[in-house]
């Protein structure tokens, strides 16, 4: 009992440091994924993010809790370099206590322990094979090396940050490890939850697709001058400012054939989905389901609702517009937020970008 809940501490510390260090390197990701395949791609993404959270985990298992320097050194040998001794460790605490069968040997801490260090390297193995389509060969080596690094870290005291070793070097543990990363390999045809990572082929956006981010800066200008206009215009009018967005966001574009402000800065325009010019009625809807109607909705229906059924449309409404508009089409080849989908447009570039680096 001790020891499962020394496992389940050291799991819970791991979890919470993957919650900080993912908060902290999402950012990254997503501008690395962007430099790569023009876009998030959404299964390496899973699988970076779930390698991250494993290996944060693992090592918090293998490494804490750390010790009391004052109860290190105490001449205890902390290398074993004798195979299978656990089978010798098993049999020896089941003489001891007069115990014999399956199930008491499934029970003892000597073999717990190796099971327990077999497990924690199938994750390994399936990711490996799964993910990353490696051979039984390579997951075999990478799992030993891996587990190789672990030993010499612990032997070391940690590269030096102790006097001594506080864990237990032991070739055991290579061997297990080893057959855990082996099992995992085997097991990976039916681990669902382990995505194959796509070909870059299929990972990167379509030739010149307008991204997410170039529209948010596209967007964010048309809203610097929104803002601008509006304040000094018609501080207090909602209406007018209501009409004033259209009038940027609806009326310009379709009568210019697909450009606002904020598009022509980023060197993009709107076109229909076959590529032609978009309809007036295609834009209004585009608009309607996007930014557009979030600011109708904000200026002239959100001030007069009660605060419980505002709030929660107010929360509906702005979820609607940054999920459908933003986060989902982020994760998509052609970057088309939902309202885009369905009024039929798509933003076209006006000169060649620089390519993903996974399309070079």
């Amino acid at each position: 009992m001790d020891m499962l809940s020394s496992y389940l501490e050291n799991i819970r510390t791991g979890f919470l440091a993957f919650v900080g260090i993912g908060a902290l390197v999402l950012l990254p990701l997503v501008a690395l994924h962007y430099y790569r395949f023009g876009r998030i791609e959404p299964r390496r993404a899973v699988v970076l993010y779930g390698l991250m959270a494993y290996g944060l985990v693992a090592m918090a298992l293998i490494f804490l809790p750390f010790p009391d320097r004052a109860n290190l050194c105490q001449g205890d040998q902390m290398l074993s370099t004798v195979p299978f001794q656990w089978v010798t460790d098993m049999r020896n605490n089941m003489e001891a206590y007069g115990r014999s069968g399956v199930v008491a040997m499934a029970t003892s801490s000597a073999f717990v322990q190796q099971a327990f260090n077999a497990a924690l390297f199938v994750p390994l193995g399936i990711v490996l094979r799964k993910a990353y389509g490696k051979g039984v060969l390579a997951t075999v080596f990478i799992g030993l090396g891996v587990s190789l690094i672990v030993e010499v870290v612990q032997y070391t005291g940690n590269m030096g940050i102790y006097p001594c070793p506080y864990r237990i070097s032991d070739v055991d543990d290579l061997i297990s490890n080893t057959s855990g990363s082996l099992l995992g390999w085997m097991i990976a045809p039916v681990a669902i939850v382990v995505p194959a990572l796509p070909d870059p082929d299929e990972a990167v956006v379509r030739p010149g697709t307008v991204s997410v981010p170039r529209k948010a800066l596209a967007l964010a200008a048309d809203a610097v001058v929104f803002l601008v206009l509006a304040r000094l215009l018609f501080p207090t009018n909602g209406w007018l400012q209501v009409g004033l967005a259209v009038a940027l966001r609806v009326v310009l574009p379709a009568a210019t054939g697909g450009w606002t402000l904020g598009s022509r800065l980023m060197r993009y325009r709107m076109r229909a989905l076959d590529g032609g010019r978009p309809s007036p009625a295609r834009v209004a809807v585009r608009e309607l389901l996007g930014v557009t109607g979030l600011v109708a909705y904000s200026v002239l229906l959100s001030p007069h609702l009660t605060s419980w059924t505002g709030f929660g449309l107010d929360l509906a409404a702005v979820a609607l517009v940054l999920l459908g508009s933003f986060a989902t089409p982020a994760f998509r080849r052609d970057q088309l937020g939902w309202n885009e989908r369905v009024a039929g447009t798509r933003g076209v570039l006006l000169a060649p970008v620089r390519t993903p680096l996974a399309a070079r």
